[in-house]
């Protein structure tokens, strides 16, 4: 069986293997099903086993042992650079921490703050090091094996996640507790919960910010976010409510600003002028409306918490985003060359921006590295020309949403966005913009 890369006949080579291994794409669509659940661990004992990741590396580890002839090939190659990559970062960043004697700082996030002067291969090197090999994996499989039905239960996925959030929402209200009966994930060496109970207080009304299952507000930010902008061009109206309506109900400033961004990118781009002008008096409308008792009260607890507060001197979360990102690029500025070009080891620290913390853990080598990862996705052909301009603006805005807010790698969100770009690649302009929100039993091959 002869087989091609991604990007040359790649619908070939989905026909021939969902023909030969048809288990393989519908094994994929039920890991999508999961993607989300990241504060769930079928063993709460062992960091990293949601069913996502587990189901991944059992799918993974079947693929190896199947003969699939050149796409093995392609799929070894990939992982023989991916190691290559990671083990070099990690030879050098550990050889200049031994010959150097480095010194670990008491001011940062180490992500095991038990040890500071543990500074070579620390046990979070090897940890996170299995959590990015794991997220590459997830990588792997939606690049080679998904099929015209991955996307769609990705959005189903994305569906029982928003299903949840708005349970857990409507639950607050009625009883003003929290009804969150899934999270059993813990962190740090204190085992705080991995899922945040966060409320707001809008005009004397508490209400609970939409984190579902992913562990806290700006987590449902940074999984939902390029979904949603990618629902624009795919035209896929419940999805695009839903999302909007959940991503609105995190009252989380990453998400607004996002949402508002890409609405007035998107308006200049399709020329809808009127539209805009609409919105501005609509805008101003609103803001009249809103002066106005009973809602002024309600307006002005949204606009605190979501905007004033946050860049107050007062407001902790930015207080602290803006202190540990100042003393890890500080920190990082005082060491020597070979530092700040392969910085101190990947998992060291986790700040609370992946910038700084991509930075100080692989230095400016590894933050390129990271970058140009992200961005190759721009070379992806996509049609029609709107698919692929909103699939570009996801890709920005996951990127600078980890970037600013959210040091998170391992999510499978992250990984299986950036490899969906290969399957919008692939597959037909009519099927594309009339994806129907129901399942196709007879769609489990492309045709």
């Amino acid at each position: 069986m002869t087989l091609t890369s991604p990007g040359q006949d790649t619908s070939d080579m989905e026909i021939a293997m969902c023909r030969e291994y048809p288990f393989v794409p519908k094994f994929l669509n039920i890991i999508m099903l999961f993607f989300p659940l990241t504060s769930f661990l079928l063993i709460p004992s062992i960091q990293g086993t949601t069913i996502a990741t587990v189901l991944s590396s059992i799918l993974f580890g079947i693929i190896l042992i199947l003969p699939l002839g050149d796409v093995k090939f392609l799929i070894l190659k990939e992982l023989f650079a991916f190691f290559a990559i990671i083990l070099a970062l990690s030879f050098c960043s550990q050889l200049a921490n031994l010959v150097s004697g480095l010194k670990l700082s008491e001011d940062l996030v180490l992500i095991n703050r038990a040890d500071y002067l543990d500074t070579f291969y620390r046990l979070s090197h090897i940890t996170q090091t299995l959590y990015l090999i794991v997220g590459f994996l997830i990588y792997i499989l939606v690049k080679y094996f998904a099929d015209q039905t991955t996307l769609e239960y990705a959005y189903w996925g994305l569906r029982l996640l928003c299903f949840y959030a708005l349970y857990e929402f409507v639950y607050y209200m009625f009883t003003g507790h929290n009804g969150d009966f899934m999270s059993n994930r813990t962190l740090g060496h204190n085992e705080r919960s991995a899922s945040l109970f966060q409320t707001v207080n809008l005009g004397g009304i508490t209400l609970l910010r939409l984190k579902g299952y992913t562990g806290e507000p700006s987590m449902f930010t940074f999984t939902v976010m390029p979904y949603w902008i990618l629902a624009v061009a795919l035209k896929r109206r419940f999805d695009i409510w839903l999302l909007l309506l959940c991503l609105l109900l995190t009252f989380s400033t990453t998400s607004y600003f996002t949402i508002f961004a890409f609405l007035t990118f998107w308006f200049l781009y399709k020329r809808q002028y009127k539209i805009i002008i609409a919105a501005g008096f609509a805008m101003v409308a609103i803001g009249v409306a809103l002066q106005l008792e009973p809602f002024s009260s309600l307006f002005k607890g949204i606009y605190d918490f979501v905007f004033a507060d946050k860049f107050s001197e007062d407001a902790i979360s930015s207080r602290d985003r803006g202190n540990h990102f100042q003393t890890h690029i500080s920190y990082w500025a005082t060491l020597d060359y070979f530092h700040q070009l392969f910085g101190i080891g990947f998992g060291y620290i986790r700040s609370t921006d992946f910038f700084s913390t991509l930075f100080l853990n692989t230095g400016l080598i590894g933050f390129l590295i990271f970058t140009w990862f992200v961005f190759k996705n721009f070379k992806r052909y996509i049609i029609p020309g709107d698919l692929r301009i909103c699939y570009w603006s996801g890709l920005v805005a996951v990127y600078m949403i980890m970037m600013g807010t959210v040091p998170e790698f391992a999510y499978p969100s992250l990984w299986i966005y950036l490899s969906i770009g290969y399957v919008l690649e692939t597959v037909k302009e009519s099927y594309t913009l009339s994806v129907n929100n129901t399942f196709n039993e007879n769609s489990a091959c492309p045709r």
